[in-house]
């Protein structure tokens, strides 16, 4: 298999620190097996410095207008809360990003709300979607609904090319989904099983 681009993780003020960890961790687990392609990760955001809600500091590895998107194998989107600065990631800058990781064909995995600033760049036009379901001041389902999803009651759901979830309890899903789109069944199961994921223990693997 050829070298696998680096994964692009985006993180606005306030995400939700699971679902940007699982993207880190998983991905890192690569390293441990020669004849697993490495992904590596760069985190990107709008300053150089973000905060996660529940107490994590992240220095990002480059500024978001230094993106080029070619350089990159996919876009991931952790959720966020928008009582600590979340609304950011609704900026024009985030949707045009989406287009072009949609246009050149590349897979897109959000987490939680983060399929919103997704849906509201046009490219969910009649794709299967979900969101989180239980924000008390914001309708996400409804908000998903109206921007042309085709909204699905599944906790992970992928259609063309996009990766969506109901909340951090489907992390670990999303990140080995977008493992697996990159490198490949077999290779994804080895990180697994490294990390002891049960079902890989069950089969003896």
């Amino acid at each position: 298999m050829d070298k696998v681009k680096p994964v692009l993780l985006f993180l606005a003020e306030g995400f939700e620190d699971l679902e940007a960890v699982s993207i880190l961790d998983i991905m890192g687990w690569t390293e441990y097996r020669k004849w697993v392609p490495t992904v590596k990760v760069v985190t990107t955001g709008f300053r150089e410095q973000v905060h996660s809600r529940f107490g994590l500091t992240h220095q990002i590895d480059m500024l978001f207008d230094h993106i080029k998107t070619q350089d990159y194998s996919s876009l991931a989107i952790p959720g966020g809360f928008h009582s600590h600065g979340f609304d950011e990631a609704y900026d024009e800058r985030l949707r045009e990003l989406c287009r072009q990781f949609h246009a050149q064909q590349s897979w897109i995995a959000t987490f939680c709300v983060g399929i919103l600033p997704v849906a509201e760049s046009g490219i969910l036009q009649g794709v299967k979607a979900t969101s989180y379901p239980y924000s008390s001041q914001h309708d996400n389902i409804s908000r998903l609904k109206s921007l042309g999803a085709t909204v699905q009651k599944e906790p992970l759901v992928i259609d063309k090319r996009i990766v969506s979830c109901r909340g951090p309890a489907n992390s670990l899903d999303v990140s080995y989904a977008l493992l697996k789109a990159l490198i490949g069944e077999s290779p994804c199961r080895e990180v697994k099983r490294l990390m002891c994921r049960t079902e890989c223990l069950s089969e003896g693997m």
